[in-house]
């Protein structure tokens, strides 16, 4: 049996160049590999936007409409018929008492088919048990960021009563449009909201107008969208996004507009403190808000104080929460949650794509940590705050 002999090619020219290897031709590679070399991690723009046809086809059409809304209308106005109410005129019959039952249960069933929808989406973008993590969902808030948020909150929920005074002034509603265009057509605008929440019992209004949409929001547009344009786009921008989807989905051009703003502030607190709930809370505690202020049942305008300054010193009530709110964001800032090695001088683990809020997994040597507030901070969270507070007190 021959075998090769080194020496037999100790006479061969040495070779003229340096070998080079060379790359795996595509149909040599794997699926692993051919999807890490050419498919880009998560998705771009005009995507996202898809992505949200399909969320609002689902909740609204497909849910909203022939799973609850056909039916549940269909009883509540045979339940009136069997009473010797006949529904009569269908817009009549929406602002009587079963109407507007018949409406807040038609929400639930829309938002809870929402949050069921982004909620598969969640896992199939994100794999399985990993979900939690990637969308920081599996992590609470420190002490330290929790306070902040409960400071910074109502100089955001001020600071969204004054801008909701111009946009409601000078942005044109569906409304508007359509009757420029002799469309006869009356578009049910946030004032149809109004009558629901006043006149509803406070519990079903609470989760119908809070708790659900509270879930749902967040999980589709600071979680998946979230996760999905992170992959390709920077944190300024994937706010900037997902807050211009998130006032989308309100289809109302003046809700939505004031739905970017909020969008905006709320993923910066979901940035900076890596935390989910954070998003979650902030969003549920304004809309509860405006349900409790609403509610006639309850009887507690909790926001007419700030209404009626408003109308007084809207420029003196705007400057003051402007410096609360102002304070706290630097205050996130400065203490946003890092990325940081167990053991000093290790490798950080870092999550795929350009940018994210994704957890680290378990046992990669790395955790979630912050830098201790500074006194700089301090003196402007307390700054800020003094000055809210005499505005509100004095003004």
């Amino acid at each position: 049996m021959a075998t090769d002999d080194l020496n037999d090619y100790d006479d061969l020219p040495p070779p003229t160049e340096t070998p080079v290897l060379q790359p795996l031709r595509p149909e040599e590679m794997s699926r692993e590999e051919l999807r890490a070399k050419y498919l880009k991690p998560g998705f771009g723009f005009w995507m996202a936007v898809v992505w949200c046809l399909i969320f609002f086809i689902v909740m609204q059409i497909i849910v909203g409409l022939f799973l609850c809304g056909i039916p549940v209308i269909v009883v509540a106005m045979a339940i009136d018929a069997a009473q010797g109410q006949p529904p009569g005129d269908a817009r009549v019959w929406m602002q009587s008492e079963t109407g507007m039952l018949a409406t807040m249960i038609i929400l639930l069933g829309s938002h809870f088919g929402g949050l069921i929808f982004g909620w598969l989406m969640i896992r199939w973008q994100c794999g399985g048990r990993t979900w939690k993590r990637r969308i920081a969902l599996s992590r609470v808030p420190t002490g330290t960021h929790a306070l902040l948020v409960m400071l910074g909150f109502p100089a955001m929920l001020v600071l969204g009563l004054v801008i909701e005074q111009p946009i409601m002034k000078y942005i044109p509603s569906i409304q508007d449009f359509l009757n420029w265009a002799n469309i006869p057509f009356d578009w049910p605008g946030i004032e149809a909201i109004e009558p629901l929440l006043k006149k509803s019992p406070l519990i079903l209004a609470l989760f119908a107008v809070a708790i659900l949409p509270a879930f749902n929001e967040e999980f589709w547009c600071r979680g998946f969208l979230g996760q999905g344009l992170s992959g390709r786009y920077k944190g300024l921008m994937v706010a900037a996004i997902t807050s211009f989807l998130f006032g989308c989905i309100h289809l109302e051009p003046r809700q939505g507009l004031w739905a970017m703003c909020l969008g905006m502030a709320i993923f910066g607190a979901y940035a900076f403190t890596r935390s989910l709930w954070v998003a979650v809370g902030i969003h549920m505690a304004n809309n509860a808000l405006a349900v409790v202020h609403t509610n006639e049942r309850l009887n507690f305008p909790v926001l007419q104080p700030v209404e009626e300054l408003l109308k007084r010193s809207p420029l003196l009530l705007m400057v003051g929460a402007t410096s609360l709110f102002v304070a706290v964001a630097y205050a996130l800032y400065q203490t946003r949650c890092k990325l940081a090695p167990v053991e000093p001088g290790m490798p950080t683990w870092e999550p795929k794509g350009v940018s994210g809020v994704e957890l680290p997994p378990p046992k990669s040597g790395t955790i979630v940590m912050h830098d201790p507030i500074s006194m700089l901070s301090v003196g402007l969270v307390l700054t800020g705050a003094v000055i809210f507070g005499m505005v509100l007190a004095f003004a």
